[in-house]
């Protein structure tokens, strides 16, 4: 081989190294995180729901700005699907009904409230048959609720309370969300309390009237919990911090971009993105994401409500022991 032979060689396997090694390198780079398949996946349960929209956020806008795992999000049919996956060890945490939480934590499950994930966001529906709420007074009828242990149960027996309608007048049964709209147009209940979107989608669609909002019975009351695992919180603090940084970040971005972020949860609540921004906005207070620090007083107004309407006996004295604030606490300090 010629001498100048030899020089071109030598450039084309300079080339082709130069070439390989910046396309792994590339390769390597995501949107300047670490690469995909080296991040732990970390499951979340879900359900349906406008109150789980802050994690519809995050898989949707944020999921490349995490740097210490990539979430999954698992959606259930009911809450016993969501209580038998975290019980099997298939999820990390998940959204759940506050009381339902409490329940689970007295009841000695290992996990811990470490969020709240909205105020508010519940509707009363119903049937077009019923008039009014006073008109209850005078019927046999059947309200649904997602479960006896939730916060809609609660309110529920709040509002039949303030219009002074015996329980004796009232069938409450536990029904899945999804199933509440078919039901009442087969006439096979009456109405419901129920997260939105579905009080305000049956509204829509002509099953059933708002007959109040949960601002209107219990104002700012906490709904919605993010729970994590004793194991998630003890094994990968950095992972449930980043994603407690996310959901805050989440919750702010709904409250400022309501049209967008109603867009992003449609596979979330189950509804049109012009249904779900009704409830982000008409009135503003219907659902807010703009507080999400459990506070022991919450959790002790919630449990004198669990009290007050049978579920419990008395209110537990170790009512600190049901949170874990240090992750959300941190990350409120830091926005400051």
């Amino acid at each position: 081989m010629s001498h100048a032979g030899r020089i071109i060689s030598i450039w084309k396997l300079f080339l082709l190294f130069y070439l390989f090694f910046f396309v792994t390198a590339c390769d390597k780079i995501s949107h300047g995180k670490v690469e995909v398949k080296d991040r732990q996946e970390v499951s979340i349960g879900r359900l349906i729901c406008g109150g789980h929209l802050p994690l519809a956020v995050v898989e949707k806008k944020y999921q490349d700005d995490l740097t210490t795992f990539r979430l999954k999000t698992v959606q259930n049919h009911d809450w016993n699907e969501v209580m038998k996956d975290l019980k099997a060890g298939r999820l990390s945490g998940t959204f759940i009904l506050s009381p339902l939480a409490m329940k689970m934590i007295r009841d000695g499950f290992p996990v811990k409230i470490v969020l709240k994930a909205d105020r508010n966001g519940n509707g009363f529906v119903l049937s077009k048959k019923i008039k009014t709420i006073d008109a209850l007074k005078d019927m046999k009828t059947i309200i649904a609720v997602p479960h006896i242990y939730s916060q809609h149960n609660v309110l529920l027996h709040k509002i039949l309370k303030q219009h002074n309608i015996s329980l004796d007048k009232v069938t409450i049964v536990s029904m899945s969300p999804r199933d509440m709209i078919n039901s009442m147009s087969r006439g096979e209940i009456d109405g419901f309390m129920v997260g939105e979107p579905e009080g305000n989608k049956s509204v829509e669609l002509g099953v059933g009237w708002m007959a109040a909002i949960s601002p209107e019975i219990w104002k700012d009351h906490m709904d919605h919990v993010f729970i994590a695992t004793d194991q998630f919180i003890k094994e990968q603090p950095e992972q449930l911090q980043e994603l407690i940084n996310a959901l805050v970040r989440s919750g702010q971005y709904i409250e400022a971009n309501p049209h967008e972020a109603a867009v992003m949860g449609e596979d979330y609540t189950g509804s049109t993105a012009s249904v779900f921004e009704k409830v982000l906005t008409t009135p503003p207070d219907w659902i807010d994401y703009s507080d999400m620090v459990p506070t022991i007083d919450e959790l002790r107004a919630m449990s004198q409500e669990l009290v007050a309407i049978g579920l419990w006996k008395e209110s537990p004295e170790d009512l600190a022991s049901f949170i874990d604030t240090r992750f959300v606490e941190k990350t409120v300090s830091a926005a400051k």
